[in-house]
């Protein structure tokens, strides 16, 4: 393992000595900005220097400052239905781009977009979401400061607006535990974690991926994807490492192979004598009767983030009668909505500290955090899963 990097060193050496046929080639790649990121055949910029064959249709680009002596530009990315986005990094071996808000505030463009459909609307381009994210359905609600909802999930601080909003998944719906926040909208947002009930991963790059052009083997061969003709959509793959080997070749590859087999002798001569102490110690301590085998690891701690449904199911319920006679009469409020309990009402109870709240206010809480909400305290699960206790209603 200790000479891999002296192999890598190799690889990069024999690369930068091949030769290449470049001048087959005659697509470079450019940027937005003296630092901006690479951009290359498919993507094209409106820049001098780009001609019709370094373009595929539909991965023009443009630069969010023209000005040729600009240090710090970026590359924006306009979809047929959707949004402009800025381009925040690319993969051509992967085919991969991922794309952000230009004003780094991606809820503010889901909040306040007018159209019928979503925002980002990849149809009619050459782009699709990332296989590990998925379009879900989520709502934004305006929800006071010291709510138990607020407090679950961080603030959408780009907004700027003096009340804090957050945006929870519309399906399934979960009315009775945020009562007291106000709907705003709703929008289709790309997610990672589709099982998660909120939304709050706002600021990472969203990955769009495409299939044509197929350059993904060329790039990773270390070649160039380009057009043949402006006619026909036909490809070629450019600028791969020559066939013969050169003196230079032959000299760079002498010394790279020398080099690690040096240090890898080194290495595994340093490796047999360590081994060798290390039995030698092993000996000693069997000779004195230590005992290794009687020693305990503890183990290291669960961390819990929420229960699921079917485990969530088998806290006890209890149905309020028409009289609204409560459990604790000195205990009429749930805590996590703040709302007075009422008359046939259905409240859970979690066992352990005998706690109760409205069943679909802690079948959410619960679904996020294993905790009680009042004392935190996690639940001995063995003491009360034996059996399934049933709906009793109260007079």
């Amino acid at each position: 393992m200790t000479t891999f990097p002296y192999l890598i060193s190799l690889i990069i050496i024999l690369v930068s000595l091949c030769k290449t046929k470049s001048e087959d080639f005659t697509c470079g790649t450019t940027s937005c900005g003296t630092f901006g990121l690479p951009i290359r055949f498919p993507f094209s910029t409106n820049q001098p220097n780009q001609t019709n064959l370094c373009s595929y249709p539909g991965f023009e680009l443009t630069c969010s400052n023209t000005s040729t002596t600009t240090i710090f530009s970026e590359p924006l990315l306009t979809l047929p239905n959707s949004e402009t986005f800025a381009v925040k990094h690319i993969s051509f071996i992967d085919q991969t781009v991922w794309v952000n808000d230009p004003n780094k505030c991606l809820p503010k463009h889901f909040m306040f977009h007018h159209h019928h459909d979503f925002m980002l609307n990849l149809k009619d381009s050459p782009f699709r979401l990332s296989d590990y994210y998925s379009f879900v359905n989520v709502s934004f609600l305006k929800c006071p400061s010291n709510s138990s909802l607020s407090s679950m999930v961080p603030p959408m601080s780009c907004l700027n607006l003096d009340y804090p909003v957050v945006a929870m998944r519309s399906d399934p719906p979960f009315g009775t535990p945020w009562i007291l926040c106000e709907f705003i909208t709703s929008a289709m947002v790309p997610v990672e974690d589709t099982n998660g009930l909120f939304w709050n991963d706002y600021y990472s790059n969203i990955p769009l991926q495409w299939d044509n052009p197929d350059c993904g083997a060329c790039e990773e061969r270390g070649g160039r994807c380009g057009l043949v003709g402006e006619d026909v959509l036909r490809l070629a793959c450019y600028g791969l490492p020559a066939q013969g080997i050169s003196k230079k070749l032959k000299y760079g590859l002498s010394m790279g192979l020398a080099i690690p087999a040096l240090l890898g002798i080194i290495v595994l001569t340093w490796m047999l004598w360590n081994n060798k102490n290390t039995r030698n110690q092993a000996q000693q301590q069997r000779e004195t009767g230590t005992e290794f085998s009687t020693m305990v690891m503890p183990h290291p701690p669960v961390l819990v983030m929420g229960l699921d449904m079917a485990t969530i199911d088998r806290y006890p319920k209890t149905q309020l009668g028409e009289s609204g006679r409560l459990p604790r009469p000195n205990d009429n409020v749930c805590s996590i909505c703040l709302c007075e309990y009422q008359p046939n009402e259905v409240l859970r109870t979690i066992p352990e500290c005998n706690h109760y709240f409205h069943a679909n206010c802690i079948d959410g809480w619960l679904k996020t955090n294993a905790t009680c909400p009042l004392c935190r305290n996690f639940p001995e699960m063995s003491s009360f899963f034996a059996s399934v206790l049933p709906v009793s209603p109260t007079s």
